[in-house]
Order: C-alpha cells, then sequence, then structure tokens
C-alpha cells in the first residue's frame, strides 16, 4: 500500500512494508496471526532463501533512495511479482489482522502520527550564522 501526501508543499510517498526475517521457526510450532511462512521453493525465485513475513510489525517508509536503492533502474527494482495465491494469502491475513489492532507495531520513519523531523530546507531557515534559533 502506499500514501502520498504533501510535505512542505512537496508530494511525498510513503509506502507500507511488511517485516521479514530468515529467523526458523521451531517445527510444528502454530505461528501467531499474521506471520506467513515463505517456502525455499517460493523464496528462491526471488533470489532468496527460505523467509517469513511477518504482518504485525508494519514499516512506513518513503520512496527515496535511501530506502529503495535501485529505484532508478529500468525495472525498479522489482524482483519478484507475487502470485494471486500468494497475494491472496497476504491480503486475507491483513484483513483477520484488522480485526486486532493490537498485534500491530508500526515502525519507520513515516509511522502516521509522528511528529517529522524538519525538512533540510526548515533547519536552515532555523540556522543564522551562529547555529539554530536560541543557540549561541
Amino acid at each position: 500500500m502506499a500514501d502520498i501526501r504533501r510535505i512542505d508543499g512537496n508530494a511525498h510517498l510513503t509506502v507500507m512494508s511488511l517485516y521479514t526475517t530468515t529467523t526458523k521457526w521451531e517445527p510444528g510450532v502454530r505461528l501467531p496471526l499474521g506471520v506467513i511462512p515463505v517456502d525455499p521453493a517460493l523464496a528462491a525465485k526471488m533470489n532468496q532463501k527460505g523467509f517469513v513475513m511477518d504482518a504485525r510489525r508494519v514499516a512506513f517508509i518513503p520512496v527515496n533512495n535511501g530506502f529503495f536503492p535501485r529505484l532508478k533502474n529500468p525495472d525498479k527494482g522489482i524482483v519478484h511479482t507475487a502470485s494471486l495465491k500468494f497475494h491472496t494469502l497476504v491480503e486475507n491475513t491483513l484483513m483477520e489482522l484488522a480485526k486486532r489492532p493490537e498485534l500491530i507495531i508500526k515502525l519507520g520513519p513515516d509511522v502516521p502520527g509522528m511528529a517529522r523531523r524538519p525538512s533540510r530546507s526548515q533547519r536552515d531557515e532555523d540556522s543564522g550564522p551562529s547555529g539554530p534559533s536560541g543557540m549561541f
């Protein structure tokens, strides 16, 4: 999912990204709601090893080269497009999690409702020759 808003008069695109880890879960342990295993065969199609998506941990991150260094490549850094079956699994998991918002941990620099750091231009305006306002 993505969100476009205006910050300092400029369009700002934020994506919500699910946490992933290659940490193994104990065999036979029931996975908590929101944890989606990606088997090694599917992961190999993505040039990855088997991993787990944890939809309980959502990162709100800006779309920029710092977070997406291959964004300007012709392929936009897209490594793999999920199948409809996998997309449906993730979507259904997210819909179940929506019923349990207390399980969701919001992370990242663009978390909704969090105070944003002033932009570079705002910091420059607040700074005089002796540094930020109120500093000597």
